[in-house]
């Protein structure tokens, strides 16, 4: 695309505390030493973000909101990255439809969720389907993606390449748009693609193990600056990947669960890390799951300016 450039990011942190109480540090030290540590030795390595650019764009992302209505933020676009309805039906999905249409940003982008699951019957059942819920449903200006690619432009005039899928690997028989775990569906994620929204994490991000490791594979040839995802309801929040020696030593030890030989690993990124200059994140993830647990039942929406 002629003139486009690679965008620029920065994160505003929602208002108000996000963390979850949880275990306290010595109680996750002793549930598992070497990965604690590796965790703290690699949070000592300084990233930097991206300054924003003279035009930026504010995305403000989404969530596993189910029949709940935070407060959006202002914003130039809107992501929301699945379960939008408690039950999946018509009736609740068209309520979230109906609130989403209210926000004033300018670009409005949808992938569905495990929960969506009218939407993959829409996908499945056949035409039938598809022409009840265009008779039925009301997208308005609502752009949903279904593991697809659209170009959008910002009131600034940015170009800016989305991919979203709601694709996620299979762990309840009873959801939509899953896909056995050892299966690729990746692979038409564009290299170039500038903002990825899927309902699924990658794995060992953000994900209590159980995103996807084809599509972490994906992020480490893709790069895309913004990664918008949800599903895992305990990992609100965000982390940014340089894709390093450092981030993969990390993926091994948190797949592992720990491991004293992957604690070594890690070490010695790190110190080879001391060397170079400050990281400058390729890409930032974003959890923006809204409804979570017990702990934290309601949290705010994520505000990335790129």
């Amino acid at each position: 695309m002629p003139g486009h450039e690679s965008p620029t990011t920065i994160h505003i942190p929602p208002k108000g505390p996000q963390e979850a109480k949880g275990p306290s540090a010595w109680e996750r030290f002793r549930g598992g030493p070497c990965l604690f540590l590796a965790r703290k030795i690699s949070d000592r390595r300084p990233i930097t973000l991206r300054a924003p650019p003279e035009d930026p764009i504010t995305v403000v992302c989404i969530s596993n909101t189910y029949n709940e209505r935070p407060q959006i933020p202002p914003g130039d676009i809107l992501i929301h990255a699945g379960d939008m309805a408690e039950d999946g039906s018509l009736r609740d999905l068209q309520a979230t439809l109906n609130w989403l249409k209210d926000q004033p940003h300018h670009i409005k982008i949808v992938v569905a969720g495990r929960r969506d699951k009218y939407l993959n019957k829409m996908k499945t059942g056949g035409p039938h389907w598809r022409h009840g819920f265009r008779r039925k449903g009301n997208w308005g200006d609502i752009i949903y993606l279904e593991h697809q690619q659209v170009v959008v432009a910002a009131e600034n005039g940015r170009l800016l390449r989305v991919f979203g899928s709601p694709c996620s690997p299979k762990s309840i028989h009873s959801r939509a748009f899953q896909y056995p775990r050892d299966e690729n569906v990746w692979n038409k994620v564009p290299n170039n693609v500038d903002i990825l929204i899927t309902h699924t994490p990658p794995f060992t991000h953000l994900d209590s193990l159980e995103g996807c490791w084809h599509l972490l594979r994906k992020l480490w040839k893709s790069h895309p600056r913004l990664h918008v995802f949800g599903c895992v309801r305990e990992h609100h929040g965000t982390e940014l990947l340089c894709y390093d020696d450092l981030q993969s030593a990390m993926e091994q030890i948190e797949a592992a669960r720990g491991g004293f030989l992957n604690l070594l690993k890690v070490i010695k990124a790190f110190v080879r890390s001391l060397s170079s200059p400050d990281m400058e994140a390729n890409t930032e993830l974003v959890n923006a799951c809204i409804v979570g647990g017990e702990s934290d039942p309601h949290r705010e929406p994520i505000t990335v300016v790129i």
